[in-house]
């Protein structure tokens, strides 16, 4: 039969249990450091100002990072657009040489002025220049030199076919514009050229509006 505890044992228990608890989490002494305590009182403003400078430094490498991505995505559609035009210049080329080889097969078939063979030793084999091209943007002006009575003869034996030539032209003139086009030679001509502003001096109305204006903002503040 376990003892009997008196009365004031059993009300005094849940003391004697709180102050166990105690000697068993709690702490044996509570220093306070006046210095950490008067900075803690008086360092308000400074701790803001911490505050505000990393909210500073956190946007400023947001800004960054978004700065280098945008530069990224140009750099794609840079590279997206140089390799549509290098696809479209090579698809113009191969069929620009695909014409070229039928204008060829053209000639090569052509059998013509086939009763000249004796003139053909006498005539000197002279390669002219038959037309002069001036190219731009938008325009082509064809110039055309002085004339010769020989234009059958020469055609011959410099293997032109003079029913072909103004094809041909249109060909290699079309040729020069994507190739300018794809180097973006053709571009830089498109674009608006920003009008310079103008300096002048304020008159002395202006002067003094602005003068006025400024006194009034340093009296609101």
């Amino acid at each position: 039969m376990p003892p009997s505890r008196s009365n004031r044992q059993i009300l005094t228990q849940g003391k004697k249990y709180a102050n166990k608890k105690l000697k068993k989490f709690g702490t044996d002494e509570v220093a306070f450091n006046k210095d950490d305590r008067l900075e803690y009182l008086t360092g308000f403003h400074k701790r803001k100002l911490q505050r505000q400078k990393k909210a500073r430094e956190f946007n400023q490498e947001q800004d960054r990072l978004t700065r280098i991505e945008e530069r990224k995505n140009m750099r794609d559609e840079r590279k997206r657009q140089l390799e549509e035009r290098l696809h479209d210049f090579k698809k113009g080329l191969d069929l620009a040489v695909s014409d070229d080889e039928e204008v060829e097969d053209k000639e090569e078939e052509w059998e013509g002025f086939s009763d000249d063979g004796d003139d053909e030793s006498t005539e000197p084999s002279v390669k002219p220049i038959l037309k002069t091209v001036y190219t731009d943007d938008s325009s082509v002006s064809v110039e055309t030199l002085e004339p010769n009575d020989n234009f059958a003869y020469l055609a011959k034996v410099n293997n032109v076919n003079l029913s072909e030539s103004e094809k041909i032209l249109t060909q290699s003139i079309s040729r020069a514009g994507k190739y300018a086009k794809f180097l973006g030679m053709a571009d830089k001509d498109d674009k608006p050229k920003q009008k310079k502003k103008k300096f002048r001096y304020l008159t002395k109305n202006e002067r003094k509006a602005n003068q006025y204006k400024a006194n009034a903002n340093k009296r609101r503040r």
